[in-house]
């Protein structure tokens, strides 16, 4: 930039007193902070839609194989298939990345056939019922393996007094999409409430970092609830689908406890992480009505199935252990566990408690020892703070994993948000660096706008992590890209490098004044 270059727009006065002016607004350009750009794209979304009704987006994930195009899964748990007699059975759909032209969602054939049936009295009578059953009500992908549950998927027992009991039930998916597996793990020839019977199996799912699956049951042992875990190589291993009461001899559970245990729904959400230094995977689970109903989260040692550690909640009915999710946020190398209570109640006036939500973050300091929480509040009523809580990976580069928090019933007619928070080496900022706004309003039920998350997945290879946020009341699911970051340095050279106030040699042109000036300002920028 050199003297005499107008830097105010055309006819203003800064423009026509420039240099002087120029000279300030570099400076003021100098000592600004970098512009930062690591947000996500709010303006280039990509939206897959399902059928009406069906909940599309009631559960999401990115299937990411080992080698491949990576692609959209969406549960609809209320969707309608081809199975004969079977009504709202449920699907998930395969979206391709990316969506160009006309390429639309396609259901998954994780399951065709209708309720199988047994003789009784010469005539058949089903034994299984998968009418409202809620499949794809969870999914969850693993290096091109995909697992995804009907939790209320009904068995009637063989026993006598036959009942119908809601034992859930979880389909596997391989070698893209060509191979397929039953796993129900609850189902047996004595399925009632003092035992598995209302187990809900895949109420909740993840995955170690092994490729074994982790399934949440709340139901079992009179809603005590449990926890089961089992390879996938297990199930797929001689599956046959007239074997219906096959167990697996890998297979670990957690066991009936004492009846003090009774409705705390052990398994509501599970996630899996590594505390105990031994480089094996431990898993957590949350137990939202547990501990007199303040909830608690427990971790669980993978190898025997025993406790080790709890967490618990400071306020009663709170779902504390509604969400859990592992991340190191803090990068000491350590998981870090992240706990949601989205119906944790604010008490400005004792008279006027105010339902805002909350979410936990332990960071752990060495092994099983954490620090006390950081607490993030929501701040609108109703909002369901807390309801999803997801891993985002490093948004903006800085070393540092970042999260998404949903609040799928916030905003404008309940339209929902969804919260993203940096990381840093202290925990989480207390303000969110960007916040999504749901953009559909649904006249029926509301949107839903970030009750299902997921992040840390490039589908673009811009080699940032992108996010996707369902909205199942409106059917809809949409893929958040993060753009890159910028980061900006400054650099201004004068010459001369003194300027003499006194030597007025630079006139303006309409007063005739004489000014001082300079004559060469130099600016370079490094951006990356």
């Amino acid at each position: 930039m050199s003297a005499g270059v107008p830097c105010g727009p055309p006819g203003s006065r800064a423009r026509r007193l420039a240099p002087l002016w120029c000279f300030s607004a570099v400076l003021g350009m100098l000592w600004s902070p970098p512009s930062l750009a690591f947000n996500l794209d709010t303006d280039k979304l990509t939206v897959y839609s399902g059928p009406e009704g069906s909940y599309f987006g009631y559960a999401v994930d990115f299937h990411v194989p080992d080698a491949g195009t990576a692609s959209v899964l969406v549960g609809a748990p209320k969707a309608n298939t081809s199975q004969p007699d079977i009504v709202e059975g449920g699907a998930v759909y395969y979206c391709p990345w990316p969506a160009e032209g006309s390429a639309q969602c396609k259901q998954i054939p994780f399951d065709t056939t209708n309720n199988r049936k047994i003789r009784v009295n010469g005539t058949k009578e089903p034994i299984e019922y998968k009418s409202n059953q809620w499949f794809g009500a969870t999914v969850k992908a693993h290096k091109g393996k995909v697992v995804a549950c009907a939790p209320l998927y009904h068995w009637r027992t063989l026993k006598p007094t036959p009942e119908k009991d809601p034992v859930g039930t979880c389909y596997v998916a391989i070698q893209n999409f060509s191979a397929y597996a039953e796993y129900s793990p609850c189902r047996n020839s004595n399925a009632d409430p003092e035992g598995q019977g209302y187990c809900q199996a895949g109420f909740s799912l993840d995955f170690y970092k092994n490729g074994d699956l982790i399934v949440g049951g709340p139901g079992s042992f009179y809603w005590q609830g449990q926890v089961i875990t089992t390879s996938i190589a297990d199930i797929i291993a001689n599956y046959s689908f007239k074997d219906i009461l096959r167990k697996l001899a890998g297979e670990k559970q957690t066991e009936v406890a004492p009846a003090s245990y009774d409705d705390s729904y052990l398994g509501y959400s599970v996630a899996a992480g590594e505390f105990t230094g031994d480089s094996q995977q431990e898993l957590v689970a949350g137990v939202p009505r547990g501990a007199q109903n303040f909830g608690y989260v427990s971790i669980i040692n993978s190898s025997d199935m025993t406790f080790i550690q709890n967490f618990t909640g400071e306020q009663m009915a709170s779902y504390f252990g509604y969400t859990v999710a592992v991340s190191d946020i803090n990068n000491d190398g350590m998981d870090d566990i992240l706990i949601g209570a989205p119906l944790f109640m604010e008490r400005e006036f004792e008279s006027n408690p105010r339902e805002v939500g909350q979410v936990y973050l332990y960071l752990q300091v060495s092994s099983l020892l954490f620090q006390d929480p950081q607490v993030l509040t929501g701040s609108e009523t109703f909002g369901r703070f807390g309801t999803a809580v997801a891993h985002l990976g490093d948004l903006n580069q800085d070393g540092y994993n970042d999260i998404a928090i949903g609040v799928p019933f916030a905003g404008k007619d309940q339209r929902g948000k969804v919260l993203i928070y940096n990381g840093d080496q202290n925990g989480l900022h207390r303000k969110p660096s960007q916040v999504l706004q749901g953009v559909w309003t649904s006249q029926t039920v509301p949107s839903g706008f970030g009750f299902s998350l997921r992040g840390d997945a490039d589908v673009d290879k811009n080699d940032y992590p992108d996010l996707l946020v369902g909205a199942f009341g409106m059917g809809k699911v949409a893929v958040y890209r993060a753009r890159p970051v910028v980061t900006v340095d400054a650099q201004l050279l004068l010459h001369p490098m003194i300027i003499n106030l006194e030597n007025k040699t630079c006139q303006i042109s309409e007063s005739g004044t004489l000014v001082a000036c300079y004559h060469q300002v130099l600016v370079s920028f490094h951006t990356k």
